[in-house]
């Protein structure tokens, strides 16, 4: 990390509003050493760290914090790691103001902001929206600035935020102008369905090009479209024609199987879908398949699904004991064996 302590204090004071000689005052100082610290001609006592953090309502170590990356990096630690108190909510506010009145384009700020407002809380959602549609203008392929914008404007289990009619209408110019946004179609189908636009959802089916290991998936969104209009029977007929060698379309055929209880077709799907795949594969079938066995009581199966978990992460993904992926699957394990031993 680069330490330049006057650049911080420099940076802080004109976020702030603060003169020079305002921050000389109050640490009892002259102005003249507040502007040598500032051009890096000198720097400030330690014994003046305390009540300079004090002044500006930072850690004495944010005082340390002079590049952006490093902020960044404890913002994204912030919104993994740890709860989003008031504190961590007033900092990462503080840098990313100061990024964006940098650069106001900057489509990274942007993202960071709209997931500080979502993990703090509901009120700021208007302000995340708006600065969302800026970003879906700079960067119309970025496909996790629709995912957030779906967080904060999305209906289904976004809809304490909003509902789906507003998330379609902002989102769906730019799946028509882009149609290679697979992820964004997929998306706005799922509103379009839960809204019951069958015409639209259908038209929108069309349009988009499904291809590689999307394939399948405009007979999935098919299945859908016939389940949501309450014939169950066409909607499996549908899945059931998605050949067992696509592993996308088996694990989704799998994940509305296991939602209508057709659990024995569900696992098929999952195995399916797990089994065809090449490393590095991917394990989302394999954290169905767990859940569903502890779901049906079948604990043993359970805990052979985590095992395979552990196996694939560190085969495929080089995983350690100490990722988290790998301590959530023990602790699984963990609770299995204890169920197994009260059988």
């Amino acid at each position: 990390m680069d330490v330049n302590l006057g650049s911080v204090i420099k940076r802080l004071r004109t976020e702030q509003g603060v003169t020079q000689d305002a921050l000389a005052e109050y640490l009892g100082i002259s102005y003249q050493a507040v502007s040598k610290w500032e051009t890096g001609t000198t720097l400030p006592d330690i014994t003046l760290l305390p009540k300079l953090a004090v002044f500006f309502g930072v850690r004495i170590d944010e005082l340390f914090s002079v590049n952006h990356e490093d902020e960044l990096e404890r913002i994204d630690t912030m919104l993994e790691k740890e709860t989003m108190t008031d504190q961590n909510y007033a900092y990462a506010k503080r840098i990313l103001d100061g990024i964006l009145r940098e650069n106001p384009k900057d489509v990274s700020a942007m993202k960071r902001y709209a997931k500080v407002y979502l993990a703090k809380t509901n009120t700021e959602l208007l302000t995340a929206g708006k600065m969302l549609e800026q970003a879906m203008e700079l960067a119309p392929l970025d496909e996790e600035v629709y995912f957030l914008y779906r967080g904060v404007r999305g209906g289904s289990e976004y809809k304490q935020h909003s509902d789906n009619d507003w998330f379609i209408r902002v989102c769906e110019p730019y799946a028509r102008k882009y149609p290679q946004n697979i992820n964004l179609h997929r998306m706005l189908l799922e509103a379009m369905i839960s809204k019951k636009y069958f015409d639209r959802a259908e038209e929108l089916l069309t349009a988009v090009q499904f291809k590689g290991e999307h394939k399948y998936m405009r007979e999935v969104f098919l299945g859908d479209i016939a389940l949501a209009k309450g014939d169950e029977a066409k909607a499996k007929e549908i899945w059931n024609l998605i050949p067992k060698t696509d592993w996308l379309g088996q694990y989704e055929a799998g994940e509305r199987f296991n939602r209508l209880n057709e659990y024995d077709r569900a696992i098929e799907c999952f195995n399916n879908a797990y089994e065809v795949q090449t490393s590095p594969r991917k394990m989302d079938m394999m954290y169905s398949l767990a859940f569903l066995y502890k779901k049906l009581g079948r604990f043993a199966e359970a805990k052979k699904e985590w095992e395979l978990i552990i196996e694939g992460l560190v085969s495929d993904y080089n995983a350690v004991e100490e990722d988290n992926d790998i301590t959530w699957a023990k602790d699984e394990i963990a609770q299995l064996e204890r169920l197994l031993g009260e059988k």
